[in-house]
């Protein structure tokens, strides 16, 4: 799963980390890092090769020409240095330079390769360009799959610089990455996310400004896949799910937060897997029936049964959700819980109609019962009854009876009453604590019934005689 979802953003987000380096007129340096003290290389600083005023004037009419992509206008100026005698090693190093530059955002490859290679070889070029060149050659090695040659110029550039950018490393990570030397490719990674984690970023207001407090950094997210994915081809344990919740935080996918809760699943952390799958679910990120599912599940369990049945809800009318028994009676059952009565109704019937156990007949007979439709729940309970294959039979009579009862169909309640005393008996095992308790209580509690009911006809029957005396 790690290995698949590294694959998969892997070509997209290396496009980015290959554009080339942007050009300014000041030539600037690549944003560095201090590496900790045992990894420092000081270089030793050498002194800047300014061009001539004369190559700084075409430099300064080439500038406008970049920024906004006029590449061939730009190229015919530049090359005007190629063609005068009067300029010095180190002007034809930045016509190198930007000619490499305009090759590379032109995806001419090759020549932008030899643009940087001569570039290199002038011995009078300015050397920031010479070591910017060894980054971009890395970068086109890497576009046409020559990773040696990636990994060759990284390590010369890196040896150059200063200050190496935890870029550079990634990059030297995802080179080696493909060479299958997965062990350099480790050290490489985790020097990358240790140097841009590393980073106090300054908090800006809502004007932009800064606040004078700090943060920390984060890696980029394809760091944080590939370093997943080495260790998975090291077959070297990791855990992964402070790396998942990095991702969620700065990086917020689908993906990242379903495989960020099915880690908390199974660390048994429930309430903590249905907050990711809600937090998913909330920006409208889930989009198959099992997410749905397991989020209303979760709902469900933590006491949230009205948001639960939402969420299936909201399934069923994208088309995401599958209208079966087992969803329906889901979502008949959270609005049940809810004490959403009607809106459950409606989910029992056709759950009903498509289930072959009479179990959620006896559930339609509940919520009729609960909004004093006596007949619908009679009729319901009985086809619930007639359908078998129920988990609390007992019950079911229990519950007809109660409803016989008050449509005062007197003797059938009885009846029912008894019967429940009956199919209890069969029902429940002395053997078994827990079922002889169960069965003891729910036989009382039919025979209470029965007195009652009794008591009840001939009280309704009285006050009919009195009535009929008294001519009301």
């Amino acid at each position: 799963m790690i290995k698949t979802t590294f694959i998969r953003f892997f070509t997209l987000l290396i496009f980015f980390s290959l554009l080339p380096i942007a050009v300014e007129n000041s030539f600037p340096e690549l944003d560095g890092y201090n590496l900790q003290a045992e990894e420092k290389k000081k270089k030793k600083r050498k002194r800047a090769k300014l061009p001539s005023k004369k190559a700084q004037k075409i430099m300064q009419q080439v500038q406008p020409l970049l920024e906004s992509e006029s590449w061939d206008e730009a190229e015919m100026m530049i090359s005007q240095i190629a063609m005068g005698e009067k300029f010095s090693g180190t002007d034809r190093g930045v016509m190198y330079f930007y000619l490499g530059y305009i090759y590379f955002s032109t995806e001419e490859y090759d020549q932008a390769i030899d643009s940087y290679v001569a570039l290199i070889n002038e011995e009078e070029a300015d050397y920031r360009q010479q070591n910017q060149a060894r980054y971009s050659l890395a970068q086109l090695a890497y576009i046409k799959e020559d990773y040696r040659s990636a990994v060759n110029y990284l390590l010369a550039w890196i040896d150059n610089e200063e200050m190496p950018s935890s870029q550079a490393y990634s990059l030297l990570a995802t080179a080696y990455y493909q060479l299958q030397e997965y062990r350099n490719a480790k050290t490489n990674i985790d020097v990358a996310i240790s140097m841009a984690e590393d980073k106090d970023i300054p908090i800006l207001d809502e004007n932009g400004e800064e606040t004078g407090e700090f943060k920390k950094g984060v890696a980029r997210e394809n760091d944080y896949l590939l370093k997943m994915a080495i260790f998975n081809e090291l077959k070297q344990e990791l855990d992964v799910l402070p790396i998942y919740e990095i991702l969620v935080q700065h990086y917020p996918k689908k993906q990242y937060w379903v495989q960020l809760s099915g880690l908390y699943g199974s660390r048994d952390r429930q309430m903590d897997q249905m907050s990711a799958l809600e937090a998913a679910y909330d920006d409208e990120l889930l989009d198959k029936q099992r997410e749905f599912v397991a989020l209303s599940q979760l709902l469900f369990m933590f006491q949230n049964p009205h948001k639960a049945a939402l969420v299936m809800t909201d399934g069923f009318s994208q088309g995401v959700i599958k209208e079966e028994e087992k969803t329906l009676k889901a979502l008949a059952q959270y609005w049940h819980a809810s004490k959403e009565l009607e809106k459950a109704k409606p989910y029992y019937e056709k759950a009903a109609k498509v289930s072959e156990k009479g179990e959620i007949f006896i559930f339609l007979g509940q919520v009729h019962f609960g909004l004093d439709e006596f007949k619908s729940a009679e009729a319901a309970i009985k086809s619930g009854i007639n359908k078998g294959q129920l988990k609390d039979e007992a019950g079911a009579y229990m519950l007809l009876g109660q409803v016989q009862f008050e449509r005062q169909n007197w003797d059938e309640a009885i009846k029912t009453f008894r019967k429940t005393i009956d199919v209890a008996e069969n029902q429940y095992s002395d053997k078994k604590k827990k079922e002889k308790e169960k069965k003891k209580k729910l036989q009382d509690q039919a025979r209470k019934w029965i007195t009652y009911t009794e008591g009840e006809e001939e009280r309704v029957i009285a006050l009919e005689m009195k009535r009929r005396d008294l001519g009301v």
